[in-house]
């Protein structure tokens, strides 16, 4: 999870994870007190349904020391949070305070009841448009702002495919707008060097390039701007996309790469790469998938 981790936060990870997933912890108390309705007052199918698997939970995915011994073995800051997504907690709570509601038999009471769950589940999290209502610049859900970058870069590069350095809210979202942009940082890369500094080492490492790129335009930190440049012609990136104001667009421009086009928060930097690479679409042609129609028949 972005700007979370277990070596940084030790057995509050956990808490962190889980105010980030359920915008506090309202929906997790009441989850626990689901859980005492059904030990208490459940009848004997709802125990055998919800009680085994919320042992295994508490046991496992909300036990605090989980986490810590896990990241002793893997790296779990990035995927541990994911297991909040399939267990089974959003299930347990309307469930109970649905069979509350159609217990209670007196018409009055029972609209009072919804009333005062309706409030739990209100003041127990966070209000979706608590910031305002964000109406859609177009059809594709993004700026247009990136579409815009986006027409630039294909114009000026002259080719059908091309690569670019984004940074990471536009790098997150051009891939899903615009396939022929390749880019230059995955997600998972990105989300390490929001993170983490990257240490001589890493930066000597060849082949791995992009470690020099993320650690001159996120981490800020001293590369020179030849190893910059050879960086970039590694991973053959033309272009680097950057805010206005960023504190390393004077490198940038220090390192060779002249502005190729600028929209109003963003400038376009190119770099002339010596040799352009050629991209082309994977050829599948006579690939049987694995799960084809004629194994399925």
């Amino acid at each position: 999870m972005q700007g979370v981790n277990v070596f940084e936060n030790g057995i509050g990870y956990l808490l962190k994870c889980l105010s980030l997933y359920t915008s506090g912890t309202g929906f997790f108390v009441m989850y626990l007190a689901a859980l005492a309705f059904i030990l208490i007052k459940g009848n004997k199918r709802d125990k055998e349904l919800f009680l085994p698997h919320a042992l295994l939970l508490i046991l496992t995915v909300y036990n605090p020391v989980v986490p810590l011994i896990l990241d002793k073995i893997f790296d779990v800051s990035g995927e541990y949070y994911r297991l909040f997504w399939i267990a089974p907690v959003i299930i347990l709570v309307p469930y109970v305070l649905t069979e509350i509601i159609f217990s209670i038999e007196c018409t009055y009471k029972k609209v009072a009841a919804s009333a005062i769950i309706a409030a739990m589940f209100i003041f127990g999290g966070n209000f979706v448009y608590a910031n305002g209502i964000d109406v859609a610049q177009n059809i594709y859900k993004i700026d247009d702002e990136l579409i815009e970058i986006s027409d630039m870069i294909h114009a000026d590069s002259g080719s059908e495919y091309t690569r670019a350095f984004f940074e990471y809210e536009y790098n997150m979202e051009i891939r899903q707008y615009d396939p022929k942009m390749l880019l230059t940082i995955d997600r998972e890369q990105y989300l390490y060097a929001v993170n983490y500094s990257y240490t001589d080492e890493m930066l000597s490492d060849e082949d791995h390039p992009e470690y020099k790129i993320l650690a001159v335009l996120i981490r800020n930190q001293n590369v020179s701007a030849d190893d910059f440049t050879d960086a970039l012609e590694k991973t053959g990136t033309r272009y680097v996309v950057l805010t206005k104001g960023h504190p390393q667009t004077e490198y940038v421009r220090s390192a060779g790469l002249t502005e190729a086009g600028s929209t109003e928060m963003h400038t376009i930097f190119k770099y002339d790469l010596e040799e352009l690479p050629e991209y082309g679409l994977i050829d599948y042609t006579g690939v049987e998938h694995r799960f084809s129609y004629r194994r399925l028949k």
